[in-house]
This record gives structure tokens, C-alpha cells and sequence, in this order.
């Protein structure tokens, strides 16, 4: 297969639902992380410059309705290189579709375009930056408000690091941001947990994301032995739903949720994903998911900055599409909507389900029951 096949002869011209764009470089890799990352150090930056203007090759003439860059740490770029990244990105667009951005590069045209950002590496110059090249919704890796447990998950940042930065992003006027936290933290208590979303909310921030740990094979809490305590981390998980709910919070996805009060702040990046829409994913370890064909680029990043950009390719058959249908709209709270074929194909499954009280069909949509949210893994298990 050619490593360009997919978007050449498999993609509707000139329209993709979604761009995602990896940056692997990090300052230090996180204890918890299995992400495809890269050191970034004052000797590596020309590495960087490297993989920038690999990625760009990889760039097809097709307008998305969302872009996510994500890492790895894509705020650990220096200013020259987001703005070549931007500049690259959007020239893209202009000779297929006629577009002039202007000096807001994608503002006016792209619904919705999230960069990852991490406190200890943004500045107010990569900020304004940023703004300027048209991004409208920053996701903060903060992960924690306690320094304590910061330190134990590798963070490089402090509470007062994030606190400032996010801060100063109000100032500069970014008005939709995420903020990511973790639940299951060694030594943290679910005191410690409440008191971290009591001040979360004070935030006001449009979008809060919780995750609860987890260890993968090859992380530094695996090599340690580090475990998560389950009861403790499902304590939590609950009292994050009813609190967040409680204080103006919608919960749309199992681990979002968006102010209620402020409609239309849900994540269009993520909800193409969960409704199992198509996507194109540039460069390492990124994956791309087009008219039923998964392809998956290298993680190798001497492969990847030769050009060898794809490492595996992938077919789905009509079950297969159906079962990640099932599994990904599932973790919407609105549920998937079933299919005539679904029925037909997994209505045991799903009745064994529904009468053990994890799922439940309200208008022809299935979803998860509260208990089914707090064993949603179970659940997913069954369609695979």
C-alpha cells in the first residue's frame, strides 16, 4: 500500500469531518504516559524542525470541521515552529478551496480547532500565537491541583504554574478551555479528590475531562508495580458525576463533561470519534479511520522522518463497523441509536445487558444505566 492511498483514492474530495495532528516532543516523559512521545531538549529541537516538516507532507488538500493537535506536549514547540506548523497546515487548504485566511489562519472557517497545552511550556507569547493562527479551544494537561500528587504522576508543573497560565489565557481571550484531571492517584484520598473539583469549579472553566489511572505496560508506575486501588477509584468516579452534575455540569461522555449552562461547549472532535465518524491522523503513532480502513503510522520516528509513514492497515468488516459502533456511541450518554442490523446482530448480548441492569433502550436509542457507566469497560467487552 502507498503510503498516501488513503487520502488520494479513499476520501470524499475536499471534505474529512476531522483532522488529528500529533506532536510527540515532551520535556519529560509522565510516570502514567504510554502515549507515542519524544524527549524534547535544547539538543533535539532540529529533530523537531525535522518531524514539522515531515508531518506537513503528509497534509491533504481536504477542509476538516475540526482539528485537535495533540501529544505529547504540542506546546513545548517553540513559537517559530507553531507558526510554521499553522502557516503549512492552512496553505493546505487555499489552492483546493479558494480560502484566504488572513493573518486568524483558520478562525473563520474551522468550527473548531483544540491545542494541547501544558502550564510548565506555554508562555503568553505561544498564547497570542495561538489565538492569532485561529485556535478556539485549548485542553490543559493539569491532571492535578495538588503538588504533591503531581510530583508522584512526573508532572513538570506546579499548582501556581497552571493557576497563572490559565489565567493569563482568559486575559488574552481564549473563552473555551478543557481541563484534565486524574482520578486513582497513589496516595491520593478521595478527600484529596473532592477538594481537587471544589476548586476545579471555581475555575469556570467550559470543559472538564476525568480520567481514572491507569497502568500500561511499559509506563514507569508499571516498572515500580505501582496498582490502582478499584473501589477507591470507582468512589470517586461517582462522586465526580454527581458533583460536577450538581454544579452546572452536563455529562455527555462518560469522562466529559461541559457547562450546562453554556451550551455547545462539548468537544466536535471527540464526539466525531464516539459516533464513529471518519478522521485523518498525521504524524507518529497517528491513526486515520476512512470509509471502513483503519491505517496506523509508524511509531518509529527515524522511520517517520524518512517518510515511512504508515505501519498498518486494517479493513473492517460490516460486524466489525457495527461492534465499534456499538462500543464507541455507547460511551455517549444519548446513546447509539440501534440499527435494524444491530438487533439482528447482538440482541443477545444486549438483552443479557439490559437484564443485568448495565444498559437500557429508551426511543430506539441503547445506553448505559448509571451502573452500566461505572463498569462501562464490561459492557464494551461484550461487543468485541
Amino acid at each position: 500500500m502507498k503510503d498516501t492511498d488513503y487520502t488520494d483514492n479513499n476520501v470524499e474530495a475536499g471534505f474529512v469531518p476531522a483532522f488529528y495532528i500529533h506532536i510527540p516532543f515532551c520535556r519529560k516523559k509522565c510516570n502514567y504516559c504510554d502515549f507515542v512521545s519524544a524527549d524534547y531538549t535544547d539538543k533535539t529541537t532540529d529533530y523537531a524542525d525535522k518531524y514539522l516538516k515531515t508531518l506537513v507532507k503528509e497534509f491533504s488538500f481536504h477542509l476538516p470541521s475540526s482539528v485537535y493537535i495533540g501529544g505529547g506536549t504540542p506546546s513545548i514547540l517553540s513559537e517559530k515552529q507553531i507558526e510554521f506548523l499553522f502557516e503549512n497546515l492552512f496553505n493546505y487548504f487555499r489552492p483546493k478551496k479558494g480560502i484566504s485566511f488572513g493573518h486568524n489562519y483558520g478562525s473563520s472557517i474551522i468550527p473548531e480547532i483544540t491545542f494541547e497545552i501544558n502550564p510548565e511550556s506555554v508562555t503568553e507569547e505561544k498564547l497570542k500565537l495561538l489565538k492569532s493562527c485561529g485556535v478556539n479551544r485549548l485542553s490543559f494537561g493539569l491532571q492535578a491541583l495538588d503538588n504533591n500528587l503531581l510530583k508522584i504522576l512526573g508532572r513538570v508543573h506546579t499548582k501556581e504554574d497552571f493557576l497563572k497560565k490559565f489565567d493569563l489565557a482568559r486575559k488574552i481571550g481564549f473563552e473555551n478551555i478543557n481541563i484534565d484531571l486524574i482520578f486513582g492517584i497513589p496516595e491520593q484520598t478521595l478527600k484529596d479528590w473532592q477538594k481537587t473539583l471544589t476548586e476545579a469549579i471555581t475555575l469556570n472553566t467550559e470543559h472538564i475531562s476525568v480520567y481514572n489511572l491507569t497502568v500500561e505496560e511499559g509506563t514507569n508506575f508499571y516498572k515500580h508495580c505501582i496498582t490502582v486501588d478499584d473501589g477507591l477509584s470507582a468512589d470517586m468516579f461517582q462522586f465526580a458525576i454527581e458533583y460536577l452534575k450538581k454544579n452546572g455540569y452536563h455529562h455527555y461522555e462518560i469522562s466529559n463533561f461541559s457547562r450546562a449552562s453554556k451550551p455547545g461547549f462539548e468537544c466536535k472532535h471527540n464526539i466525531n470519534y464516539w459516533k464513529n465518524g471518519e478522521y485523518l491522523g498525521f504524524g507518529l503513532g497517528a491513526v486515520s479511520y476512512i470509509n471502513g480502513i483503519r491505517i496506523k503510522n509508524t511509531e518509529n520516528l527515524a522511520d517517520y522522518l524518512n517518510g515511512k509513514f504508515r505501519s498498518d492497515f486494517e479493513e473492517l468488516n460490516s460486524e466489525q463497523k457495527m461492534s465499534e459502533d456499538l462500543m464507541l456511541g455507547l460511551r455517549l450518554t444519548d446513546g447509539v441509536e440501534m440499527s435494524a442490523h444491530t438487533k439482528e446482530n447482538f440482541s443477545a448480548k444486549i438483552n443479557n445487558l439490559k437484564h443485568s441492569g448495565l444498559l437500557k433502550e429508551q426511543n430506539n436509542f441503547l445506553k448505559l444505566t448509571d451502573k452500566g457507566i461505572m463498569f462501562a469497560n464490561c459492557v464494551f467487552r461484550e461487543f468485541l
